[in-house]
Parts: structure tokens; C-alpha cells; sequence
């Protein structure tokens, strides 16, 4: 399963889980589920694994199926391997070109949010 995050007070991609290593993410590899459980979970990991990234550390996360439409911290999730999006959507090796950006929200599924607060 390939997620992308796109962080809500930017609307920047902050995070594709195509650029972490296999190693670290041993959870990713089997996971081509459409459940319900499994997008949750992956989302939530993938939000804690892009906040660590950039050094966010002690945060709760909550995921939700819909954009709750606010301003709240958090990231929208859009999966990347479903109905040939993979291929519409390279690796995002930049973040903030509004092209990319453009192409996850167009051609990628929107899965959900998760919001991240101080826990």
C-alpha cells in the first residue's frame, strides 16, 4: 500500500511512504488491503513516521474517513496504488510543486485524515 501525505495548514505533500526504506517499514510490504483497519493503521503509522522525519515527536494521532474542513493539525491521506494512480503519481521527490500536488489530488484516492495533537 503507497500513501501520500498532504499536511493541512500547508497543502504541501509532507510525506510518501514510496521513499521510506523497506527496512524500517517491514508493515508496508503485505499490505494491499482495502480494510477499513488496515488504511487506518497504515495512515496513522505513516503520520508518525513523517513526524518523526521532521522531529514532531509526542503527538496522539486520530484517523477519520472525511476531511474534517478546519483548520486542525494533521495530514490527508490518499492511497497511490489503486486504478492506476501509481503510475500518476511518481515518487514525490518535491513537496511543494503545485503539479504534484496537483496530480495526488486528482488521480489518488482520498482515504482520510489524521489529525495530530499534543498529546
Amino acid at each position: 500500500m503507497r500513501l501520500i501525505l498532504i499536511d493541512n495548514h500547508s497543502g504541501f505533500i509532507f510525506g510518501d511512504t514510496a521513499n521510506y526504506r523497506l527496512g524500517r517499514l517491514e508493515e508496508w510490504r503485505d499490505n494491499n488491503s482495502d480494510s477499513n483497519s488496515e488504511i487506518e493503521s497504515l495512515s496513522v503509522l505513516a503520520a508518525r513516521l513523517v513526524d518523526d522525519s521532521i522531529g514532531e515527536r509526542g503527538r496522539e494521532y486520530e484517523f477519520v474517513t472525511y476531511d474534517p474542513g478546519d483548520a486542525r493539525t494533521g495530514y490527508f491521506i490518499y492511497r497511490a496504488d489503486v486504478d492506476g494512480s501509481e503510475e500518476a503519481a511518481p515518487v514525490v521527490a518535491d513537496g511543494q510543486k503545485q503539479e504534484t500536488i496537483d496530480a495526488v489530488r486528482r488521480d489518488c484516492r482520498f482515504e482520510g485524515f489524521v489529525e495530530c495533537r499534543r498529546g
